[in-house]
């Protein structure tokens, strides 16, 4: 039976390998998966891998998946990764917060998000902030800051986008800080209907491939519900505007990375530029991965207001996009702009 080995390193291109060889083997009765060469893993890698195995679980009824190697790969474990595939072998998603500035493998129905706020009689994206604040000051080990906002800033924005337009009933993210490398990852992805398919609700934009769906939300004001004649009420501070994704990956560039996987493709961008990478497998639904330098950090503050006036600047040249400002919320907490009201 085939064997298909685990990288013993957790860069993307490997990780992505990885994946395509799993994919071929799609006729194959049984396969085993060997986790032997296992090293570092990261909240990416875990996510990713673990929402790709079980997919291919799903898709592929009559193959029988076993594992091997991966008993004495105790972070791994500890991490909840084993046990999100169907892996009887480690922690339980889910079962408790990280501490010790790591967030486990979280498995979020995004009905919890919608009963929470009927509950407490406010929006989904207060909910949506609450959480992103405790998971920035498990990873931060305190309670405010440049790491805490900016933290709480990134992970809220991909939340909102998985929440109000990826169409999924829920969102997978695991997050780790490394405070001697002055390195943060949080990893998010959705089980939604993917970036093409939800950007195809603009009319003002075309889009024929999955790189051209990601090229465009990643642009300021490019959004499947804010263009040239949707309405909007742009009153509601939480109205969207299209400029998240703009924003985050530009904090994300101070330093570290951003990278967004969808369909069969991803893009990844740091400060050297925009690199595209083409996937030999289905990215079913969305997956993010932020990388912050935190030594980079300034105030959140400061960095939207300078990322926010290059938007407006490349949103002129942009046909068809909505005739609004950036949102409250994209330009900061709500904490703020409660306290501007």
């Amino acid at each position: 039976m085939p064997k298909v080995l685990y990288p013993a390193v957790c860069n993307v291109e490997s990780i992505f390998k990885f994946c395509d060889e799993i994919a071929s083997l799609e006729n194959e009765d049984r396969i085993v998966i060997d986790f032997s060469n296992m090293g570092r893993i990261e909240p990416f890698t875990m996510v990713y891998v673990a929402k790709f195995i079980r997919d291919y679980n799903r898709l592929n009824r009559d193959t029988t998946i076993s594992c091997c190697g991966h008993k004495n790969k105790d972070y791994a474990a500890n991490m909840a990764f084993f046990r999100a595939f169907g892996l009887k072998h480690g922690r339980e998603p889910n079962c408790v917060d990280g501490n010790d500035r790591f967030v486990p493998f979280t498995i979020l129905r995004l009905q919890t998000i919608i009963d929470e706020a009927m509950e407490e009689w406010e929006p989904e994206q207060e909910v949506i902030e609450r959480r992103s604040a405790h998971l920035a000051e498990i990873l931060a080990q305190e309670h405010s800051g440049n790491l805490v906002d900016a933290l709480t800033y990134s992970i809220r924005e991909i939340m909102r986008n998985v929440f109000e337009h990826s169409k999924s009933k829920s969102l997978e993210y695991c997050a780790q800080y490394w405070p001697y490398y002055n390195k943060v990852e949080i990893a998010i992805l959705d089980n939604g209907v993917g970036l093409k398919k939800s950007l195809k609700e603009n009319p003002h934009i075309e889009i024929k491939t999955h790189s051209d769906a990601i090229q465009q939300a990643l642009m300021p004001a490019i959004s499947s519900k804010s263009f040239e004649g949707a309405i909007q009420d742009t009153s509601d501070p939480w109205h969207n505007s299209g400029f998240g994704l703009y924003m985050i990956n530009r904090i994300c560039r101070l330093g570290g990375s951003f990278l967004i996987c969808t369909g069969d493709h991803g893009i990844k961008l740091d400060e050297h530029g925009k690199h595209h990478i083409d996937l030999s497998h289905l990215c079913r639904g969305t997956a993010v991965r932020m990388v912050l330098n935190t030594s980079r950090l300034l105030t959140l503050g400061e960095m939207l207001n300078e990322f926010k006036i290059d938007g407006y600047e490349a949103a002129r040249q942009i046909k068809g996009v909505g005739l609004y400002e950036a949102s409250a919320a994209s330009q900061m907490l709500s904490r703020d702009f409660k306290k501007n009201s």
